[in-house]
């Protein structure tokens, strides 16, 4: 169960320039949460958890004959207790920063270029130490290194490019793109893994630069 309020505010400046900034506060209770096993095994989950999410956008337009581009940032935390005096911790998806620019440019003749920057904190994620091996089970057995969720994830960042040409035609018309994803080729982890003994990290990364090209008819 959720109780959310927002309130902000807009402006134009000029004709190709406008502005909104943004306030959020959500108030959760309810939350699904894991129950001890040993106190009734038959009952698994409860909705014993809290949680608080607040913080504030910023979205920044530019609308030009030539140039048009947008900037989003946002900034937020968002905290949960999963049982009545235990320790607030993260939510596993909260991501402090989160930073978004797309840029376009028209260069005439039918050539424009685009740009697209994205940018968020990592994940939270719970440190665990190397494992001890339990030979009955012939499983390894992990052991937290910190507080649930006291470790983050290094950041994303992602820088993509397109140029596109366009060919106009009486009843239609041609559009050629390359476009390249993850120009910078930065290794971004997708999930956090680790080896079979828990000694070291074997995260899943994201794709790596990646060209692409495309041909479109409109007509």
């Amino acid at each position: 169960r959720a109780a959310y309020v927002n309130l902000g505010v807009e402006q134009r400046i000029g004709d190709i320039l406008s502005l909104e900034v943004q306030g959020f506060y959500k108030s959760l209770d309810q939350l699904v949460v894991a129950t001890d096993a040993a106190d009734d095994p038959a009952v698994p989950y409860d909705n014993a958890g809290t949680g608080t999410i607040y913080g504030g956008e910023l979205l920044v337009r530019l609308q030009h004959p030539i140039v048009d581009a947008w900037v989003a940032y946002t900034l937020s935390r968002s905290r949960r207790v999963d049982r009545p005096g235990e320790p607030e911790r993260f939510f596993s998806f909260d991501q402090t920063h989160v930073l978004a620019v797309v840029a376009g440019v028209q260069l005439g003749a039918g050539w424009r270029f685009g740009t697209r920057l994205r940018y968020a904190t990592g994940n939270p994620f719970t440190p665990l130490e190397p494992a001890y091996f339990d030979a009955g089970a012939d499983v390894w057995i992990p052991r937290a290194a910190g507080a649930p969720l006291s470790a983050r994830a290094a950041a994303f960042f992602q820088l993509d490019l397109r140029v596109d040409k366009t060919f106009l035609f009486d009843d239609w018309k041609l559009d050629l793109y390359l476009e390249v994803s993850n120009a910078t080729n930065r290794e971004n982890i997708e999930a956090i893994f680790y080896s079979d003994d828990y000694r070291s990290r074997d995260d899943i990364t994201s794709l790596p630069l990646t060209p692409s090209l495309g041909i479109r008819g409109s007509f």
